[in-house]
């Protein structure tokens, strides 16, 4: 199929051709083990001979003499004595077996009705997808090849079922992007007729969004960037319209307004001359909402995959209507006007909004009020900014993401070190049928040990557990997710004593381990040479770990010494007896272990053969030691006497990074956000955890994200608040303007701030991209505000108090219609909770609760700052 990188195999039985001896029956003949190997191999082989000619004809030669049934392994001479043959058969027994597996996978799965099908053993193919390729497509590929092996390819009886299928979470979370996407439409619509009084200016608004968003989709497809949760997620209809919203408000004011010699110009000059008016501040204002996504395009790793499609979408989409509100917008306003415009009794332009109207008398009253007191009411704003800052540091928590809800479970059992993959499995089972009890549940998967390809180095003591999760929508029990987790897990610890069981989610696991080695939230990575030394200072870590509120499924990530049978050969005593250590070494490889020294064809397929004694021969330490080997001289010499043969412990995983090995202790966190649980486990262990030169301590994890971001994110913001203040420097060329225009950025703080601390949210780079966000539409007020102000300061030579005045009432529909349906635009998507909903949720609530405390501060406090920095002016003009 098209898109696929590998498909790893999980559980079931290879099967093998087993040559069976015995030390006894080899010594009879004087023989060892490796005269078996050398004759099988020798004795299993093809070959070609060339081209013969006959005639005009030529004859391939080919000498055939490769293995073909377990007979003909039986037939091949080993050796003769006194002219008779000895052949295999006479010194083992060949014999069908599988290999000795490294994973079992047994499932569970509820139909309809309730009923659970389990299943001990079976065999999974994990499909892995090549990077960039897209999902669906590749998905819908496998499915028909699937359904053509079902069909055509499996003997009857045999059956290729999906257990898991990632195009589930893909419809899950387009689900939930379109119904946001549709509410947020719907409310943006709404609220332009309600504000501008007319339908058909209302509608050349509207018809920004398609074509922007066609404009943001082919640029999408050019860079290569899919539609999908993050990449449409968050985008803001109400962002998207800001430029025509002040385009159309703009020109409709100018033709209610229109004098008769206005119109002696024609529709079309005046036209142009009213979106002159705006223009450059739609212009600057745009750009400086795309420049303020500058922190999220610098985002890397995880946080840039998961951010930057978003914010690519968004500049596309915002450019889009940028050229759209310059161009097309007054060219619409020109056609549909145009009779109204040019007649002699024309109707009204738009429709009287008392709502309006008594929401512009009263805020001009307020304006009026608050204006001669304009320092008192901006030290009141400003003070109230660093009064909410200052209480959000201090409550809101920290954390690098919020968990992206995959519909399902993750499940990781750690059984005893040491214990076999037969005595682990007998708990699969158990564990199977605890977890399928729970109605939400309707397939458990569980993996014991590692794959076929061993990719995944994990020992018989690692149990995967795979939990599929009913729609949300068929849950006949109030319970939620989070409950059934918590049940769930005491169920299992109360049921399995002795086994540990950790929670996550199948995407999350994989993405996590594969770009921070850890799938834990938290990890402390110990580095140096001693392993010993790590594991003793990695279980006073685990001691302090465990004592920090918050700590939930703590443990060390790699195991602890497992007994070991170590066979270390004595060089003299083997040279002794004429015994070469290679020898021995095939020895222990092949009799003990069994090697496969070849391969048996059947049709298309193909079996190791493998030699290896008799189980009553290497089933026990002391079988092993008895284990007799021929000298050279013939004598027979028991194993003990050339190796020391003990039981030791050793290490099962030595993981390394850089060059040194490294143990490193995990931890979930549960009921507490990461930045402070970190902060106090940081402090404990750095209290009392003290390592010599050569040895290091790291925290990596979900905080390592986090903490990558967090500096990234000190970098880059600074710098981008710079190079918009000198944007608008070079717009208005003085300083305090550019400071009155970016004035709603500390507002807008105070919203978003309030809103993560009313729903409980911890700071995360989901609400900092929605605090990025906030910074280019924040300003677009200010920006429209000043210019305004300027305008009739300078251009119509108003005094300071008066321009202040009527600038605001002039300013407060496009203010109103700007920001009102950004925030209202997001409202679905903060509301959002379906599957998918969760990374973008964050974001959406930050942008909303900002947009709110940035419109009221914006519309009462921008007149009295602009008051307040321009009494110079005010003086100068009296």
């Amino acid at each position: 199929v098209p898109g696929i990188a590998d498909v790893v195999n999980f559980g079931g039985l290879v099967k093998q051709y087993h040559v069976i001896t015995s030390p006894d029956r080899l010594l009879r003949y004087n023989l060892n083990i490796q005269t078996i190997i050398d004759a099988i191999t020798q004795n299993n082989i093809n070959t070609g001979g060339n081209i013969i000619t006959r005639g005009g004809q030529g004859f391939v030669v080919r000498g055939i003499g490769a293995i073909r049934n377990k007979e003909d392994i039986g037939n091949i001479v080993v050796t003769s004595l006194k002219g008779v043959p000895v052949f295999v058969k006479d010194l083992a027994s060949i014999e069908e077996f599988p290999l000795p597996p490294t994973g079992v996978l047994g499932y569970a799965i509820k139909n309809k009705n309730g009923e659970i099908t389990d299943i001990d053993s079976g065999v999974q193919g994990l499909i892995a997808m090549r990077r960039g390729e897209n999902p669906s497509n590749v998905i819908d590929a496998l499915k028909e090849r699937v359904n053509d092996i079902n069909e055509n390819d499996l003997p009857e009886g045999v059956k290729l079922k999906i257990t898991y299928d990632r195009s589930q979470l893909v419809d899950y979370t387009i689900d939930t992007v379109s119904r946001t996407l549709f509410e947020g439409f719907s409310i943006v619509i709404i609220v332009l007729i309600f504000f501008m009084g007319s339908v058909r200016s209302a509608l050349v608004v509207a018809t920004t969004i398609p074509i922007s968003m066609l404009f943001a989709f082919s640029m999408m497809k050019l860079t290569g960037i899919p539609a999908n949760l993050l990449s449409l997620g968050a985008v803001d209809f109400g962002i998207i319209v800001d430029g025509a919203v002040v385009m159309v408000e703009n020109i409709m004011r100018r033709y209610r307004d229109a004098t008769p010699e206005d119109k002696k110009v024609g529709i079309i000059r005046f036209t142009l001359t009213s979106a002159q008016e705006v223009g450059r501040e739609i212009f600057f204002s745009i750009t400086i909402i795309i420049l303020a996504y500058l922190p999220i395009f610098s985002f890397q790793r995880v946080e840039g995959k998961l951010f930057s499609p978003m914010a690519y979408t968004l500049a596309f989409a915002i450019t889009g209507s940028m050229i759209l509100a310059l161009t097309a917008i007054p060219v619409l306003m020109s056609f549909i006007y145009r009779k109204q415009f040019e007649s002699d009794s024309p109707g009204k332009i738009e429709w009287h909004n008392p709502v309006f109207a008594w929401v512009q008398k009263k805020y001009e009253k307020a304006i009026a009020f608050l204006s001669p007191h304009a320092l008192k009411t901006t030290l009141f704003a400003f003070g109230i900014v660093v009064i909410v800052v200052l209480f959000g540091m201090r409550n809101i928590g920290t954390e690098f993401l919020p968990e992206l809800d995959e519909g399902g479970f993750n499940i990781r059992c750690f059984f005893p070190v040491g214990i076999s993959i037969t005595e682990a499995g007998k708990f699969d089972g158990l564990i199977r049928k605890i977890i399928s009890k729970y109605d939400p549940v309707n397939l458990v998967i569980t993996q014991q040990g590692r794959n076929d390809d061993g990719t995944d180095p994990y020992g018989p003591n690692r149990l995967e557990i795979l939990v599929g999760l009913k729609d949300y929508s068929t849950w006949t029990s109030t319970i939620s997710k989070e409950e059934l987790l918590k049940k769930m897990k005491l169920d299992l610890e109360t049921s399995v004593p002795g086994a540990l069981f950790s929670f996550s989610q199948p995407i999350l696991d994989n993405v996590t381990e594969a770009v921070t080695g850890s799938v834990a939230d938290l990890a402390i990575l110990i580095n140096g040479e001693d392993l010993k030394f790590m594991r003793s200072k990695a279980d006073s870590i685990l001691q302090i770990i465990r004592s920090v509120p918050g700590s939930s499924e703590s443990g060390i990530e790699q195991e602890g010494d497992q007994a070991q049978l170590s066979i270390e050969i004595n060089r003299p005593a083997a040279a002794r007896f004429g015994v070469n250590v290679s020898d021995l070494q095939k020895m222990i490889e092949a009799a003990i272990g069994g090697r496969s020294i070849s391969k048996l064809y059947e049709g298309s397929k193909r079996f190791d053969i493998v030699v290896r004694y008799a189980s009553d021969y290497r089933s026990s330490v002391e079988a092993i030691k008895n284990m007799q080997v021929l000298s050279s001289s013939g004598v027979r010499v028991a194993f003990s006497q050339l190796a020391s043969i003990n039981l030791i412990d050793g290490p099962t995983i030595i993981q390394r990074e850089d060059g040194k090995r490294q143990i490193s202790v995990r931890t979930n966190i549960r009921g507490r956000d990461q930045g402070s649980f970190a902060a106090e486990a940081q402090a404990k262990v750095n209290a009392k955890i003290k390592l010599p030169k050569g040895y290091s301590l790291d925290w990596g994890g979900q905080f390592e994200n986090l903490s990558r971001a967090g500096k990234q994110l000190t970098i880059v913001i600074p710098l981008t608040i710079m190079i918009i203040f000198l944007i608008l420097f070079s717009m208005f060329k003085n300083i305090k303007h550019v400071i009155i225009a970016m004035s709603g950025i500390p507002f807008a703080l105070v919203g978003g701030i309030l809103a993560l601390l009313i729903r409980g949210y911890s700071f995360n780079v989901s609400a900092g991209v929605g605090f990025i966000s906030l910074f280019g539409v924040s300003i677009m007020v200010g920006v429209l505000y000043v210019s305004r102000a300027n305008n009739l300061v300078n251009d119509l030579g108003l005094e300071v108090p008066d321009a202040v005045r009527k600038a605001a009432a002039i300013q407060l529909r496009p203010s109103l219609m700007t920001m009102i349906p950004a925030f209202l635009g997001l409202l679905p998507a903060a509301r959002a909770a379906g599957i998918g909903s969760d990374v973008q949720r964050p974001l959406a609530t930050v942008i909303v609760g900002g947009l709110c405390s940035a419109l009221l501060m914006t519309l009462l406090v921008l007149p009295s700052l602009y008051m307040l920095l321009e009494r110079n002016k005010e003086s100068k003009n009296k």
